[in-house]
C-alpha cells in the first residue's frame, strides 16, 4: 500500500543512473546482509541499513525497494514466507525513510539541492527512522511468532546494538555529505569502507564475547575437575580413617595447622588454600598398603619401616598425576625430609626443602603427637610443645615451629589438642554432588580453599 500510493503520487521515473544506481546500492545492501553476525537464533546485526538508506536518499524509495530485493532473496534462501517476510519488511522500511526524507529534498540523483545541510539533517532523520521501523517490526515479530516481550526484545536484540545502529546511520549521512561534496566515486569509497569497518567490529566484538564464554566453559571444567579429584582424594583419606581410626583426624588436624601456619608467616591466600589442601591430603600414599602395616601397634622392624616410608613417594605419585595438584605433590613427597638431612626420602637439608614442606612436617608431626593413635594415646600439648622445641634446626625448622608456638600461646585448648570444631573431617556431600561437605569452601586460584567458620 505505501509503495502505491507513493507511485500514484509522485510517479515512476525511468532513468539509466537510477538504473546503475539501483545496481550499486544493490550490492553495499547484500554485503552488508552477507557480512552480518548472528547474535540469536531469530536475529543477526550488520551493515545492510547503510546501504538502505544511502539507497533512499540517492535513488527514492522505489527504486531503494527495488535494491533491496537481491538481499531479501538471499536471506529468505528456500524459505517461502521468510522470503515474502524479507520482502515486506524492505519496502516497509524503504517507503517511510522516503516519505521523512521527502520533506528535505528529491532523490539527489535527479534533483539538484542547494545547500546540503538540510540533505544531511534529513538523511539522519530518514535512518533514524529507518531504524526504529526495524526494531518496531522486529519487536511485533517476536511478540507473534514466540510471544515475547517488548521489554525482553529490547534488552536482548535492540538495546545492546544502539550505538552500532547510529554509527551506521551516521556512516550513510557521511556517505551522502561526500557524494554531494566529492562525487560519487568519494561515497562510495566513504560508504563500502563503512560497511568493511562495522563489519569487522561486529565480527570482533562477537569473537571476544565467544572467547570469553569458552573461558568461562574451560574454567567451569577446570574447577569441578579439581573439585572431583579433591572429593577422591578425600575419601580416599576417609577409608584410611575409618580402619585405623586415626588418618582421617590426623589430616584434618594438619591441614588446619598448616594453613594457620601459612597465614601466620604471611603467605598469600592462593598458598594458604593449596597448603590447607596438600595438609589434608599428605598421607594419600598410604592407601595401598597393607592393613597389618597400617594397624601396627608394636616396634616395626626394618622393612616395615621401609614400606611405610615409601607413603611419601607414593603420594607424590598420586598427587602428581592431577595437574592441579602437581605442586603440592613436591611438597608431600617432602614432608619427612629434616634440616639435618636425615629425613626421607631424598634426604635434603634444610634450604633446599621448599618452606611449604617444612609447614607440613611440623603442622603433621605436632598433630601426631596430640592425637589419639592405635598404638598410644596423644600426648599433652605442653609436651608436645617441647619435643617440637627439642627438633628445632635438627629435625624440624626453627622458624616454623617458632610460628606455631606463637600461635599455640595465643589458641585455646582445644586448639592446641585438636579437637574444636576446627577439625572436623571434611565428607563428601551427597550423591551426585561434586562438591565437599565441609565448614566453608571458597574459590582460590582453580582450587577450593578450605575454611573453617570464623577462621579469617
Amino acid at each position: 500500500m505505501l509503495a502505491a500510493s507513493w507511485v500514484y503520487w509522485e510517479g515512476f521515473t525511468l532513468d539509466r543512473r537510477l538504473v546503475i544506481g539501483t545496481g550499486v546500492f544493490a550490492s553495499f545492501i547484500l554485503l552488508g546482509d552477507l557480512l552480518s553476525v548472528r547474535i540469536n537464533d531469530q536475529f543477526t546485526v550488520g551493515a545492510w541499513d547503510i546501504g538502505l538508506i544511502g539507497a533512499v536518499v540517492v535513488l527514492g524509495p522505489t527504486w531503494a525497494a527495488l535494491a533491496a530485493l537481491p538481499s531479501a532473496f538471499v536471506v529468505g534462501g528456500k524459505d517461502p514466507l521468510r522470503t515474502v517476510y524479507e520482502l515486506a519488511h524492505s519496502i516497509i522500511l524503504a517507503f517511510l525513510a522516503g516519505i521523512v526524507f521527502s520533506f528535505a529534498s528529491g532523490p539527489l540523483l535527479l534533483a539538484e539541492p542547494e545547500f546540503v545541510t538540510p540533505i544531511l539533517y534529513g538523511t539522519l532523520v530518514a535512518g533514524m527512522t529507518l531504524l526504529v521501523a526495524n526494531e518496531a517490526i522486529n519487536s511485533l515479530l517476536m511478540k507473534v511468532k514466540y510471544d515475547q516481550s517488548f521489554y525482553e526484545t529490547w534488552k536482548e536484540s535492540w538495546q545492546p546494538y544502539l550505538f552500532s545502529d547510529f554509527v551506521n546511520v551516521l556512516t550513510a549521512g557521511l556517505g551522502v555529505l561526500a557524494l554531494m561534496s566529492y562525487g560519487q566515486v568519494a561515497a562510495v569509497i566513504v560508504v563500502a569502507g563503512s560497511i568493511g569497518s562495522q563489519a569487522l567490529v561486529y565480527r570482533s566484538r562477537e569473537q571476544v564475547k565467544e572467547n570469553r564464554e569458552l573461558r568461562a566453559r574451560v574454567e567451569s571444567l577446570e574447577q569441578a575437575l579439581t573439585s572431583s579429584n579433591t572429593t577422591f582424594g578425600t575419601m580416599v583419606i576417609r577409608d584410611l580413617g575409618a580402619r585405623d581410626g586415626y588418618t582421617h583426624r590426623h589430616a584434618a588436624a594438619t591441614a588446619t595447622y598448616a594453613a594457620d601456619l601459612a597465614r601466620e608467616m604471611k603467605l598469600d591466600e592462593a598458598r594458604v588454600g593449596r597448603l590447607r589442601m596438600a595438609g589434608l591430603l599428605h598421607n594419600i600414599g598410604l592407601f595401598g598398603l597393607p592393613e597389618d602395616l597400617l594397624l601396627a601397634t608394636g616396634k616395626l622392624n626394618s622393612i616395615a619401616q621401609s614400606r611405610l616410608a615409601e607413603h611419601a613417594t607414593r603420594g607424590e605419585e598420586a598427587l602428581a598425576a592431577v595437574p592441579e595438584f602437581e605442586e603440592m605433590a613436591s611438597w608431600v613427597r617432602w614432608h619427612h625430609e629434616r634440616p639435618d638431612g636425615r629425613g626421607y626420602p631424598d634426604k635434603l637439608r634444610g634450604p633446599w626443602i621448599p618452606l611449604e614442606a617444612r609447614i607440613l612436617a611440623v603442622a603433621q608431626a605436632y598433630a601426631a603427637m596430640v592425637l589419639d593413635q592405635p598404638s598410644r594415646p596423644g600426648m599433652e600439648s605442653t609436651e608436645a610443645r617441647e619435643k617440637l622445641s627439642a627438633g628445632i634446626d635438627t629435625e624440624f625448622d626453627g622458624v616454623v615451629v617458632r610460628a606455631l608456638l606463637r600461635l599455640l600461646d595465643t589458641e585455646s585448648e582445644g586448639y592446641r589438642r585438636a579437637d574444636d570444631h576446627r577439625f572436623v573431617f571434611p565428607v563428601p556431600a551427597s550423591k551426585g554432588d561434586a562438591k565437599l561437605d565441609m565448614p566453608e569452601m571458597r574459590a582460590q586460584d582453580g582450587l577450593r580453599q578450605i575454611l573453617p567458620p570464623n577462621s579469617q
